[in-house]
């Protein structure tokens, strides 16, 4: 039995083992701080410390002018405080301690994590011993990694400065927010929607008319009021969007028949969170608009395309080989100062990265060229953000080298234990069995009930209505008439016949619905006393356990990981034999 082994988390030292029990996360606290061994000499940026009476070297926790202060060494890497921070923030015990000066204050015991991330630099050090990190395809990976990290930064860059346009976040806010205040008349028959449409429009009263109609039982009305976008049918919405205050539509075929729309009002009521959503949206078209000019000023500044050339590019004619001889082709589709040229072969394969099946198929279904435009300005843009990000030193900045190597560590412990350690981790079908045998009461399925119920204002009126109900009379007729009965909207309790688990029921409910059977009514109560229920149990699901073959892929997946936490940690102990590890942080006080 194999099965791939993906929690990443576990990967990264960031969470616990599976087998660890959860801790709470740590919150940012300004007076947490990191009790070190010694700091660099001389001293450098992002170590910032202060030496306190006794000697005792203190760095803050979570600050960015002591991240780089160095926490443990593993041979000649250093692991920092920054990243056991970040580790932290995943995963952390805390135990009662008393600081250096006597006062009371929470210890973290970091040695856990710490201890993770020591296993993790540990195999990642293998790795590149073994040459795991030279191959090619994990060198490729590299690369596309800077490369889109170098591309997000200056999108982020260009992007900087856009804000929401006040005119177009109304647009989108009004559009979400309108209500229409609409008198609406459906009739059953086209012809008499018809006919009262036209009369409408030779100076006849939309009510009288409407009035009349329902009378003589041609169509149903209903009463004028607001009515937003959410709660109208699209057709109906579109109708009365098309409308000013005082006109009538035309008609409006739904499945249900013909309607008539009178607009009496506009509202556009106010929602924070809905005005919230139109400023995002508004920013991220700004955003966007701003990338496109900056990609724009960037064909200026550095590209000269051969736009006849780029036209006359045709990837559906002369069929699959025609395609394939495009694939060879070395014309130059674009010139960018100091780099390659772009050429219509790049351009063919990057078109043929969409079709993953072949592309003769595409190519007869005529699915190829429209991808043409697209997948040049992809390539573009890629090479000319490149370009401008050489031309910054964007590649040169501490921040972006911090984030490739903290990739290519990630890179590298995820490709060791994939290639090395998954491969001799063997998951037999005893063992999760087994498993499944110990925690059987984790798969057991709770008691559901299928319930309908009658809410009522008083415990005498439901106790009335019960009385009806257990004598015969016809459930229906209850429902109508009544009396006590809550208003539609009113009842907290909305039962509805449907299938509900115990877990999600009151619990003072499933109290009452003990020893129920299908057919019983039940009195309940709401907890504050305020509503007063007639539930018939119309339906019951008994406990059952899950049979093994439902659950054996979540379990094998379980054990596989747990093979697998066990197997970097038998590793990374034999790896702390030959390797020096110092560990150059005593306890961490917050």
């Amino acid at each position: 039995m194999r099965l791939q082994f993906i929690h990443l988390g576990l990967m990264l030292g960031l969470l616990p083992m599976q087998s660890s029990a959860a801790s709470a996360v740590p919150a940012k606290a300004p007076g947490a701080y990191a009790v070190l061994t010694s700091v660099p000499s001389p001293p450098r940026a992002g170590c910032k410390v202060s030496r306190e009476q006794g000697g005792e070297l203190r760095a803050a926790l979570y600050a960015s002018d002591t991240a780089a202060c160095p926490v443990a060494r593993v041979a000649a890497d250093e692991i920092v405080l920054g990243e056991l921070a970040r580790a932290l923030e995943g995963s952390h015990t805390a135990k009662g301690s008393k600081a250096s000066r006597g006062e009371k204050a929470k210890s973290m015991d970091f040695s856990p994590t710490l201890d993770r991330v020591i296993d993790v630099r540990l195999l990642v050090l293998e790795a590149r011993e073994m040459g795991l990190t030279e191959q090619p395809d994990y060198r490729e990976a590299i690369e596309g990694y800077r490369a889109s990290t170098l591309r997000t930064t200056l999108q982020e860059q260009a992007a900087a400065g856009a804000r929401p346009d006040p005119a177009e976040v109304d647009r989108i806010y009004k559009g979400v927010v309108k209500q229409w205040k609409v008198r609406s008349v459906m009739f059953g028959k086209e012809e008499d929607a018809k006919a009262f449409r036209a009369a409408v429009a030779k100076g006849g009263s939309f009510d009288a008319l409407a009035k009349a109609a329902v009378a003589e039982k041609k169509a149903r009305g209903g009463e004028p009021g607001y009515v937003s976008v959410k709660e109208m049918v699209p057709e109906l919405a579109q109708a009365a969007d098309a409308l000013k205050q005082g006109q009538v539509s035309p008609t409006v075929k739904l499945e249900a028949g013909w309607v008539v729309l009178k607009l009496e009002g506009v509202r556009y009521p106010e929602d924070a969170k809905a005005r919230e959503q139109a400023k995002t949206q508004s920013l991220a078209a700004q955003q966007f608009k701003a990338v496109r000019k900056f990609h724009e000023s960037l064909v200026k500044k550095y590209a000269t395309v051969d736009e006849p050339l780029l036209k006359s590019i045709d990837f559906e004619a002369g069929g699959e080989a025609g395609f394939q001889a495009l694939a060879k082709d070395q014309r130059p589709l674009a010139q960018i100062k100091g780099e390659k040229p772009i050429t219509v072969a790049e351009l063919t394969a990057e078109v043929s990265t969409k079709f993953f099946h072949g592309i003769a198929d595409p190519i007869k279904e005529k699915r190829v060229n429209p991808g043409k435009t697209d997948a040049f300005e992809r390539l573009l843009g890629a090479r000319l953000f490149a370009r401008e990000a050489h031309e910054r030193k964007l590649d040169q900045d501490p921040a972006f080298l911090r984030k490739v190597d903290g990739y290519d560590r990630v890179l590298a412990f995820n490709t060791f234990v994939e290639k090395v350690l998954i491969p001799e981790v063997k998951v037999t079908e005893g063992e999760v069995q087994a498993v499944y045998e110990q925690r059987k009461g984790e798969f057991t399925t709770p008691q559901m009930y299928r319930l309908d119920g009658l809410g009522f204002a008083t415990a005498k009126s439901a106790q009335q209505a019960l009385e009806k109900l257990k004598g015969g009379t016809d459930p229906e007729w209850v429902r109508a008439n009544a009396e006590g009965r809550l208003k539609p909207g009113e009842e907290r309790l909305q039962l509805q016949g449907a299938l509900l688990s115990v877990n999600t029921l009151p619990q003072t409910l499933v109290k009452v619905l003990v020893g129920a059977q299908p057919g019983d009514y039940r009195l309940y109560a709401s907890d504050d006393g305020a509503q007063h229920y007639v539930v018939r149990v119309a339906d019951q699901v008994v406990p059952s356990v899950q049979p093994y073959t439902e659950v054996r892929e979540k379990l094998a997946r379980e054990v596989e990981g747990d093979k697998v936490s066990a197997a970097i940690k038998d590793y990374a102990a034999r790896l702390r034999k030959v390797q020096k590890v110092d560990v150059l942080i005593t306890r961490i006080v917050g």
